[in-house]
């Protein structure tokens, strides 16, 4: 699974999870593959004290790239709402996407991908259990385009405030209003902590990107961090 998070040209986002804020909001586009023909995500997360929500927009790669050279995807790269499930909620998904961007003159920050294992309940989409595996961070190259990120350099190890052990499983379980008797049972049985885990921080701060936009000069470090880690 692989995700290019957007932010502000002065990282703002990235600082809000940094500072502890509890009301924010991320920008992703989630993709599977390098083929044009398929689809991709657009994708609000956000974050109201102890609440997450997400909003999700699927549109075509040439949408896709209108958005990453800073236009507004043409007409043709809309979504029709009389073939899409839910065409209404999903129409307010992607204007809520454009609007957060403009709203912080967002620009494509750093690939994030991770291998995913998923469990899904066959009666109720908004129930799932996910293990996050492998995480690693690429910077985006300034194409204008999707790309399948080749290699990439994993969070830096037990680096404040992202305290992360590289190795380690990241555990979601995700509901609607209101968690199944199951799911607290899993936890008491595995005495599970809860954690704040931003797998977009802990790749920037892995780049060393907080500073100043993707580079040529990033992307160096990022293979020099690449080749430490592989030394661990």
């Amino acid at each position: 699974m692989v995700s290019l998070y957007l932010d502000s040209p002065d990282f703002l986002l990235f600082r809000q999870v940094a500072q502890g804020h509890k009301n924010r909001f991320k920008l992703r586009i989630r993709f599977y593959d390098d083929d044009w023909n398929h689809p991709a995500f657009l994708e609000v997360k956000r974050r109201i004290n102890d609440v997450i929500s997400k909003q999700r927009a699927m549109v075509a790669r040439g949408a896709v790239e209108e958005i990453l050279n800073q236009g507004w995807p043409s007409p043709s790269h809309w979504p029709r709402l009389d073939v899409l499930l839910g065409g209404a909620a999903k129409m307010g998904a992607y204007n809520s996407f454009w609007s957060l961007s403009n709203q912080i003159c967002a620009q494509a920050a750093v690939y994030v991908s991770y291998l995913r294992e998923a469990y899904d309940c066959p009666t109720d989409e908004q129930l799932r259990v996910t293990f996050d595996r492998l995480i690693h961070a690429t910077p985006y190259d300034g194409s204008g385009r999707l790309t399948l990120p080749a290699t990439g350099v994993p969070p830096r190890r037990c680096q404040p405030p992202f305290n992360f052990d590289p190795g380690a499983v990241v555990l979601e379980m995700k509901f609607d209003e209101r968690a199944p008797s199951w799911m607290y049972q899993l936890i008491r049985a595995f005495n599970l902590q809860r954690r704040s885990v931003s797998k977009y921080c802990m790749c920037i701060d892995s780049l060393g990107l907080a500073a100043g936009r993707p580079t040529k000069q990033s992307q160096e470090q990022a293979l020099l961090l690449r080749e430490d880690s592989q030394g661990l």
